[in-house]
């Protein structure tokens, strides 16, 4: 009998997505490999890491945890994994994809299944206590430290995340690996009709972006801003649009934001430095479509030996509204540098950012342990 592997991630809005995935009209990145491992006839399995318990009990319990979580700046919930205890029963392997059910997997999971292998993804682990000033720290760092020790795996999405982690943490390097983000480069590709329009796109909703630089940057062409976050924008800042909507809450489809990808002369993502590899997915779509890229050079920039300065991209200082605002001038008043980066980006999305490296990286994951 094959090894039934559990994917653990949000996945309410993924399960009705897969039909979309296969037919080429969403992008199959933000499954993480379950596609290609089904395809390779795996017995793989998704659920919902945000599923509620069944008794009145138990989601009272949940809502206390979740009180408890934001005095603390803890994310961890033993209900969530109360109500996926017989998914993870059932299971040989289980691998979340989220920081916080990585977490909760390494502290509640041996409690429901002692022989499922328990294998917890990261995004920015080594952040979760350089970004608080909480009183509790000390206590997080324990229970951290606790569920990290319990997961039979680790793997990070950025090479800075895992060093850091593995010194912080005292985790022996053999228990961790890297996990490659790839993007789909057949539905985020450029458009052959030439709509590019003047102005400057930037998306993402994840806390480490740095909008307040992109606000501050003397720029006078419109920019466009996709996110959920909270964002003070000056009165006199007008050139500073905030898209309606929201991508990650589906108002915004996939197929809307290839497009404002591709109207766009210069995408920018603007990061606060951190170990974090933040802004990957919007920043390899976007060189997907074709699109010059102004990104953060951040502590936590995944591959970084990839992201040449002026060749597939620029890069900037964090927290340096001039330098961001000299690199969007640059490009817009440059068109032939501006068609020659995003040609180069397509180009290295193409033969470094595809699927098929994290393809590759989810099914070592599906075999270790």
């Amino acid at each position: 009998m094959s090894k039934r592997i559990l994917f653990l991630y949000p996945s309410a809005g993924r399960a009705g997505r897969i039909e979309g995935a296969e037919n080429g009209s969403v992008p199959k990145e933000f499954f993480y490999g379950f596609l290609s491992l089904r395809d390779k006839g795996f017995d793989v399995r998704m659920a919902d890491s945000r599923a509620r318990p069944s008794t009145i009990l138990n989601r009272t319990l949940l809502f206390l945890e979740r009180i408890r979580n934001r005095c603390l700046n803890m994310g961890f919930t033993r209900q969530r994994v109360v109500a996926l205890s017989q998914e993870l029963a059932a299971c040989d392997t289980a691998i979340s994809f989220t920081d916080a059910f990585s977490l909760s997997l390494g502290l509640y999971g041996r409690s429901v299944s002692r022989k499922t292998k328990l294998i917890g993804g990261f995004h920015g682990l080594s952040d979760i206590l350089a970004e608080s000033n909480s009183p509790f720290d000390w206590l997080t760092e324990r229970v951290i430290r606790k569920a990290v020790h319990n997961l039979d795996h680790l793997f990070f999405f950025g090479e800075k995340d895992r060093q850091e982690s593995i010194v912080r943490y005292g985790l022996a390097a053999e228990r961790t690996s890297l996990f490659r983000f790839g993007v789909d480069t057949d539905f985020w590709s450029p458009d052959e009709t030439g709509q590019e329009q003047d102005i400057v796109f930037s998306a993402g909703s994840d806390p480490k972006r740095d909008y307040d630089t992109l606000i501050r940057a003397p720029l006078t062409v419109a920019v466009h801003i996709l996110t959920r976050l909270p964002l003070a924008i000056p009165p006199e800042r007008n050139n500073i649009h905030l898209v309606n909507g929201s991508y990650h809450a589906a108002q915004i489809s996939d197929q809307d934001l290839r497009e404002m990808y591709r109207k766009a002369a210069v995408v920018a993502v603007p990061l606060r430095d951190v170990n974090q590899p933040t802004g990957y997915s919007v920043t390899l779509q976007a060189m997907a479509c074709g699109r010059a890229v102004v990104l953060s050079k951040i502590r936590g920039l995944w591959d970084p030996d990839l992201f040449v300065s002026g060749s597939n991209c620029i890069l900037v200082k964090p927290g340096d509204a001039q330098a961001l605002a000299d690199a969007v001038e640059r490009l817009r008043l440059d068109p032939d540098l501006r068609r020659r980066i995003g040609a180069a980006a397509r180009c290295t999305a193409l033969s470094k950012f595809s699927m098929d490296r994290m393809n590759s990286d989810v099914e070592v994951l599906a075999n270790c342990c």
